[in-house]
């Protein structure tokens, strides 16, 4: 791998370097975990197994490396050994229930060794086996994402998929594969070949899928915002503040167009849209049976024994409620015959009309 600095430059030393920083790159990703668990000051609920199995994995790819003389594999794998031996060690000082860690780095050292004796008095012998065992464990690592897929499929969101750790996987499987292709290793072509596929397919997820439900996917997105740069695209999520009104106060279907409308009819239209709201902030305000923050005393006249409870239902009763539409419509049917008295004294020109400044002029 460092033959770049003594031999020359070549594509398989860039793609060794490369390899190399961005996998103990993704090793130290266990630093948050160790991190989290020194603030907690307890390993409650994080499991110590994938820094025992990083170990593991490290170990038969260091023995494959030896046993192949890839310098490049030793020394990644020998990264990998120290960092997560360092966070076991850590687990088990942070952990409080001792015996079952201390256990399980038992059986973690037994396999070490086992496998250090295989590759010590069998050598070359051992390769194959190993390069199968190595092949396993790596395509099973870079699976391990896809354990959220049915989550994702059935939320249809990818809230769920570690986004760094994906692209991570793929950089470093992509990078392998092509390692394996040009030292021609089948065991480094094989798990990498299936990886990069498995981070190809989580990152097409994040592209079609959007990120929580109900949100744009980001390929829709990006569509709106290029297409948008060509021709203007009217989005449905934009509204107008007159679609809220009406739904509030529905539209009468005998009103005149607004570019018809005279300077009386828009008058008389702000006057309604006005009282209508005064009218709905004050239902909100005010109890069902506490019209207006009237109490109970003025709903009873004067000698009358009724309680106050049954007063107020009483004037519940004899003064029902109405809702913003109906007091709406109330409003415009006495605006209408407000227009029609006033049509028929304009056919009566001896009975003269009074007129002030604030009121319109509805000689229009």
């Amino acid at each position: 791998m460092f033959e770049i600095f003594t031999h020359g430059f070549t594509f398989l030393n860039l793609l060794s370097c490369l390899a190399f920083i961005t996998t103990v790159g993704l090793f130290f990703c266990g630093i948050p975990i160790c991190r989290q668990i020194w603030k907690r000051g307890d390993t409650k609920e994080i499991s110590g197994a994938p820094f025992l199995m990083g170990v593991v994995g490290g170990s038969c790819w260091f023995a494959y490396g030896w046993l192949k003389k890839d310098y490049t594999v030793l020394y990644v794998t020998g990264t990998q050994i120290l960092l997560y031996s360092f966070y076991s060690v850590f687990y088990w000082c942070m952990t409080k229930n001792k015996l079952w860690i201390s256990l399980k780095v038992l059986a973690v050292i037994g396999l070490c060794a086992g496998l250090a004796s295989s590759v010590y008095f069998f050598g070359i012998k051992v390769f194959h086996p190993l390069g199968i065992v190595c092949m396993t464990l790596n395509a099973a690592d870079f699976a391990a994402p896809l354990a959220g897929l049915k989550t994702v499929i059935r939320r249809r969101a990818t809230s769920t998929l570690p986004l760094p750790l994906c692209i991570a996987n793929f950089l470093v499987s992509s990078e392998w594969f092509l390692y394996g292709i040009l030292v021609k290793d089948f065991y480094l072509i094989t798990p990498n070949g299936i990886g990069c596929m498995f981070a190809t397919a989580q990152i097409i997820m994040f592209i079609v899928l959007p990120r929580k439900p109900g949100m744009r996917p980001p390929i829709v997105k990006l569509y709106r915002r290029i297409a948008s740069c060509c021709c203007k695209i009217d989005d449905p999520a934009e509204k107008d503040v007159e679609s809220d009104v009406e739904k509030v106060v529905p539209a009468d279907p005998d009103a005149p167009q607004e570019d018809k409308l005279t300077r009386a009819h828009r008058w008389s239209k702000r006057v309604v849209a006005n009282m209508a709201g005064e009218i709905e902030s004050v239902f909100t305000k005010v109890g069902a049976y506490d019209q207006f923050g009237y109490s109970g005393k003025l709903n009873r006249l004067e000698g009358d024994e009724t309680p106050p409870g049954e007063a107020a239902a009483a004037g519940a009763q004899s003064n029902p409620i109405f809702t913003a539409e109906e007091m709406a419509e109330k409003l415009r049917e006495e605006a209408r015959k407000a227009k029609e008295t006033s049509n028929s004294l304009r056919q009566h020109p001896s009975i003269p009309l009074r007129r002030v400044a604030s009121s319109p002029d509805l000689s229009e």
